[in-house]
């Protein structure tokens, strides 16, 4: 009878343990799916991140070669401007054009037909 009872009480023991092992393992399993699907999502999430990334990348180096070009052009036409107004056919200035924008179009192109007509 004492065996039978230090039996039983071990036997409860033992499967009380396994209860609490057996909670505890399906806590942490819990966890590591919850975990598993945070991680699938920000992994998805960060891919995307990446990709567009690589797009604004791809973007901002495309742009930097056409505004160099543009800079090459516009040091181009400025050292040509510079060359026509040290000609000695042209008698006006760099700053005489800019103020000059406001007169008509008629006006100007009498004024580069003139000029056309003395240089030839």
């Amino acid at each position: 009878m004492i065996t039978d009872q230090k039996h039983s009480s071990d036997s409860i023991t033992s499967e009380q343990e396994v209860i609490r092992y057996t909670k505890i393992l399906a806590q942490t399993f819990g966890l590591n799916e919850q975990n598993a699907e945070v991680y699938s999502v920000l992994s998805s999430e960060n891919r995307a991140l990446v990709k567009e990334l690589d797009h604004y990348c791809s973007q901002h180096r495309k742009l930097k070669k056409r505004v160099k070009l543009l800079e090459e052009r516009v040091k181009w036409l400025d050292d040509n401007v510079d060359e026509l107004f040290t000609m000695e056919h042209c008698n006006c200035s760099k700053e005489s054009i800019n103020t000059s924008s406001e007169s008509s179009s008629s006006e100007s192109k009498e004024t580069n037909d003139s000029n056309h007509a003395g240089l030839k």
